[in-house]
Formats: structure tokens, sequence, C-alpha cells
């Protein structure tokens, strides 16, 4: 995978899902475009590769994605988003072999499935870090609708996630990704 196009097309994810994307929720079905690129890659690059490159999406959106601090401050953690993002890729990867990579129904409907994979793993980083006495971006009585918000999320980033990847498997030649058959794409 050649890594320019990969940030690229993260720098260009980060500044939809943080601007753009916000104009197409309805109530708290907020659609996202990194569970597509996500997907994409997973379903596209070596193992190693797409390791790292969930490694890179996860900090990167931990980087972009503040949260409120105590007395009114604002504190950036690496850790949510990153650790919801490599457990994505944890149940991604092993899907290589049995997803067509090359139907967009396919890969939008699981980018709807790891954005609550995504969720599982930022709700537990948050969680482990409330247990540390560190403040978390909600409050007792908030956390089962904050659970259905992220269901409803996903069923938008599924919905949103067929284009995205047609569009994206058009581009697929620029990202560099290894021959179908030979041994980095083998499952």
């Amino acid at each position: 995978m050649r890594s320019p196009v990969y940030i690229a097309a993260l720098l260009v994810a980060v500044l939809l899902d943080s601007s753009f994307l916000q104009v197409l929720s309805i109530g708290s079905a907020r659609p996202w475009v990194f569970p597509v690129m996500l997907a994409f890659v997973c379903f596209n690059a070596s193992k190693s590769a797409a390791w790292w490159g969930a490694l890179g999406m996860g900090v990167l959106y931990d980087l972009v994605s503040p949260v409120a601090g105590a007395a009114g401050t604002t504190i950036v953690v690496i850790g949510p988003n990153t650790m919801g993002c490599l457990l994505a890729a944890a149940a991604a990867i092993p899907l290589r072999g049995v997803v067509f990579k090359r139907n967009p129904v396919a890969v939008g409907v699981l980018a709807g499935a790891l954005l609550l994979i995504h969720q599982v793993g930022w709700f537990a980083g948050w969680t482990i870090r409330g247990w540390l006495g560190d403040p978390v971006p909600w409050t007792v009585g908030q956390v089962g609708g904050a659970m259905l918000a992220s269901f409803w999320a996903s069923c938008a980033t599924a919905v949103l996630g067929i284009p995205v990847s047609f569009l994206l498997d058009r581009i697929e030649g620029w990202w560099g990704f290894p021959p179908i058959g030979s041994v980095a794409r083998r499952v």
C-alpha cells in the first residue's frame, strides 16, 4: 500500500467526518467515512499494512476528537479511537477471504458493522479511563442513548458506504495494493 495515497485519503476522510457529514445526520444517525476506508484497506492491503493503517487512523481520530475535561478544559486522549479502530481491524482482516471486495454493497454493510465494533472499543477505552479516575464524555444515564446513537450511525454509515466504496474501488490502482493471489493477499 502506498503511504502517501493512504495519508491523503485519511486526511480527506477526517475533513469529511469532522465537517461536511454532520449535515447529513438525521437525528442521531450520523454517517462516517472512516469505517468505509478502514474496511477498504483491511480487505485489500497486506495484513501488516492493514494493522498499521488502522493504528494510524485511530491515533489521528483521537487527535482530532478532543473531549470536555474538568473545569471547562478540552483534552485530547490517545486511546479510545485507536482501540476501536484496532478492534474493527481485528474483525475485518479474518473476513477478507469470504467477502466480495469489489461489491460496494458488501463493503458498505461491513463498514456499518465495523463502526459498531469500533464503538465497542471506543466505549471500552473510555470506561477504562473512567475507572482510573479520568472524566468520561458521558454521564451514567447517557450510556444507553449513546449506544443507540452508535447503532443508528452504523446504519447511516452502511448506506453512505455503498457510494464511497464504489468510488474507492475506482481508484484502487492508486493505492498500490498487492495483486490478487499474491502471498500478501492470502488469509
